[in-house]
């Protein structure tokens, strides 16, 4: 199985390090988003939590219906930070790493701002900032270290995203592949979720860092169960990212159980 391993994705990931009971042995491994969607595309991962927009290029074969990561307005890991104000913005560099937040900053920026940047990939989108770029997305524990201090007009796209569509956005699912172990791995994973929603205070404990701030982002700022609403807002995403020629169109196979 592959993990993010960003600060959001802990509540998801406790249970499974922490060797809940599972009918199977397993192995987790934690990477970057974008490289957790490489691995699960490739089968060298049975699960794994991949980026929303990933799923347009079949990343999954499946994905587990209720758990994710989500978040309904401000959620301070995903800033799009600019030197100009939004309809100015020519140029944006996005994490080499960001697949869901790159496309929701391209969506917002055409439909709401309307401009249409050209975009570049790089490690480090801050730091292109430093030369001619208008502006950078900027995601995960980089977004939270940065949110605040750069000087710059700093938008959080999770909060722009609910401002412009009533909805919450969901950035990431766990994805499953097409195997004969796709039941009991979404079984696994729904009480992987359930264990670390339940046990805050042993997932806190394990980080570092201004407690307060890491709880009220866990806690409040981000959303780990999938209801209704979050897929609808998913699903508005993918068909308005689709429309704008952002991401290829797709239908969402979600995995029910046998």
């Amino acid at each position: 199985m592959a993990g993010v391993g960003f600060l959001n994705a802990r509540p998801l990931l406790a249970g499974l390090e922490a060797g809940i009971p599972a009918p199977f042995p397993y192995r987790l491994v934690t990477a970057e988003p974008s490289r957790c969607a490489d691995l699960l595309a490739r089968g060298e991962a049975e699960a794994g939590l991949v980026p929303v927009a990933a799923l347009a290029d079949g990343a999954a074969a499946a994905c587990v219906p209720d758990v994710g990561i989500a978040a309904e307005g401000a959620v301070w890991s995903v800033l799009l930070v600019s030197k100009v104000p939004p309809a100015a913005i020519r140029s944006l560099a996005v994490h080499a790493a960001s697949r869901s937040s790159a496309a929701l900053a391209e969506l917002l920026l055409r439909i709401d701002a309307g401009t249409d940047p050209h975009v570049t990939r790089t490690a480090d989108p801050l730091g292109a900032l430093a030369g001619d770029t208008d502006a950078a997305v900027v995601i995960g524990d980089p977004a939270l270290a940065a949110r605040g201090r750069t000087g710059l007009c700093e938008i959080d796209l999770a909060a722009w995203w609910h401002r412009v569509t009533g909805l919450p956005f969901v950035f990431a699912v766990w994805g499953l592949s097409d195997g004969p172990r796709r039941d009991r791995l979404a079984d696994l994973l729904g009480r992987a979720a359930a264990w670390g929603l339940a046990n805050m205070d042993r997932v806190l404990g394990g980080i570092d860092g201004d407690r307060a701030m890491v709880r009220e982002y866990l806690e409040r700022r981000l959303r780990y169960r999938l209801g209704p609403r979050e897929r609808e807002g998913m699903g508005r995403f993918l068909g308005l990212a689709a429309a704008h020629g952002i991401l290829p169109r797709i239908e969402v196979v979600w995995h029910e159980c046998a």
